[in-house]
């Protein structure tokens, strides 16, 4: 069957496969002590490559036209690989929301691309790693300055960071607006090359301020 066939005869409703589950754990151990301190990096393999041909988890999708860029209506995923030939070409997901939407690529053309993204990824790692440093509510200001020093040396580098204040056991938790002054005081020592790049997470006891360097 032709690509252009399926376009003309199918037009189905959408079911999807469900996917395997897939889980993914971290175990965090944080030690409540004196030295309260340490930094966690998150990194990451690289980018995935797109999912495609028969392991895209959708029985109907919708294909892009490749002449005219348009979407087709919805067919059954099956007739879209009898549809051409998968020695050359590669169907591959686009996007799952709000309905799977598919497209046929070079297959030879898309592995080198992908091979190029994950070595764009590994130039630029330092831009996608968070982290983290944590400071008691009550730090001293010798070691709030050191870990300030720490932050700010991670940035440069061009890391995000994270600044936990959290408390420490046997310490006395500040009230709730002591905590707010205490969090945007230190804060404020970052200010000069950095911004927060997201909402503060505040929870009862625990303020999370994520930064990120400011261009020079």
């Amino acid at each position: 069957m032709s690509t252009s066939a399926v376009f003309r005869t199918l037009t189905l409703s959408c079911h999807r496969i469900p996917p395997p589950c897939q889980c993914k754990v971290e175990v965090l151990k944080s030690l409540w002590s004196s030295n309260f301190s340490f930094v966690r990096t998150y990194a990451s393999a690289g980018p995935a490559r797109r999912t495609g041909d028969d392991k895209i988890p959708f029985r109907i999708v919708r294909l892009v036209h490749p002449e005219t860029g348009k979407l087709g209506p919805p067919a059954r995923l099956s007739d879209v690989l009898e549809s051409v030939d998968l020695k050359t070409s590669r169907v591959e997901l686009v996007t799952e929301e709000p309905e799977p939407i598919v497209k046929i690529v070079d297959r030879r053309d898309s592995y080198q691309k992908w091979k190029e993204q994950k070595k764009a990824f590994r130039k630029g790692v330092k831009a996608g790693e968070q982290k983290e440093i944590q400071i008691t509510w009550g730090v001293d200001d010798g070691d709030l300055k050191h870990k300030i020093t720490k932050a700010r040396a991670e940035l440069e580098k061009g890391y995000r960071v994270d600044l936990v204040i959290a408390p420490r056991r046997g310490q006395k938790l500040p009230k709730p607006d002591e905590m707010a002054a205490r969090a945007s005081e230190i804060a404020s020592m970052l200010l000069d090359i950095a911004k927060e790049w997201k909402t503060r997470d505040i929870q009862k006891t625990i303020t999370v301020m994520s930064f990120q360097k400011t261009p020079s």
